[in-house]
């Protein structure tokens, strides 16, 4: 019924909002998209709603994407609170507005690659942590250099340890995983290339060793290399 759904939903909203807000200060608005972008041939949303939440806390803004784990609204699939899984990154964006910033854009880019997936939270369950590239991350010019491929991607690790941020929270209808984004080096992308599985497991220790795991900032140095 859309009532059930509609307490599902709320439930469900209720809980994430909790597990951010013991990071910083919640944004009380959303963000969303005036059009939303399965509309414009991008991949659905499992309740069709895309949107972003913000908090503010000690270590920059987080952003979070806010709807991957809402309940699906095909009511045969009712079972699980959607893709079972939120991503976020956190770090400092300096002084443009946080939409426009190079964190809300890996946010974005790798939230839509879990929506077109499905499969990522059967995937960290598996692999513990994945690394992945993303397009349309619009790193400040001055940090290219250090973090963009030729091809104009960036490297990501997702699913690694951050001690700022619950690892998961109770949905209404299963258990729902936060899951950190962190922007690598191409350092630390090339040793994940070159070594994989082992290089990955090794970088994801290395990274959530440092007092600052699971944030991601452009003047991080590399913790792992090559030559290392």
């Amino acid at each position: 019924s859309d009532a059930r759904d509609d307490a599902l939903a709320e439930a469900t909203g209720r809980a994430r909002d909790a597990a951010w807000s013991t990071y910083g200060a919640l944004d009380p608005d959303v963000l969303a998209h005036l059009i939303n972008p399965t509309f414009m041939g991008g991949p659905r949303w499992p309740a069709l709603r895309q949107a972003f939440r913000i908090a503010r806390g000690p270590l920059g803004t987080l952003v979070a994407s806010d709807g991957l784990a809402d309940p699906f609204d095909d009511v045969a699939e009712h079972t699980v609170n959607g893709l079972e899984l939120e991503v976020y990154a956190l770090g400092p964006v300096g002084d443009v507005p946080v939409q426009r910033s190079w964190l809300f854009q890996l946010v974005w880019s790798a939230a839509q690659l879990c929506a077109d997936n499905g499969g990522v939270a059967g995937l960290l369950d598996e692999l513990g942590v994945i690394s992945t590239e993303l397009y349309d991350v619009d790193i400040p010019a001055p940090h290219r250099t250090r973090f963009v491929t030729p091809e104009g991607r960036v490297g990501v690790l997702i699913g690694g340890a951050c001690s700022s941020v619950p690892s998961g929270v109770s949905g209404a209808l299963s258990p729902i995983r936060l899951v950190n984004l962190t922007l690598l080096t191409l350092e630390e992308l090339a040793f994940v290339v070159a070594r994989g599985a082992r290089g990955r497991a090794a970088l994801a220790e290395a990274l959530g060793a440092r007092a600052d795991a699971g944030v991601s900032s452009l003047t991080r140095g590399s913790v792992i290399s090559l030559e290392g």
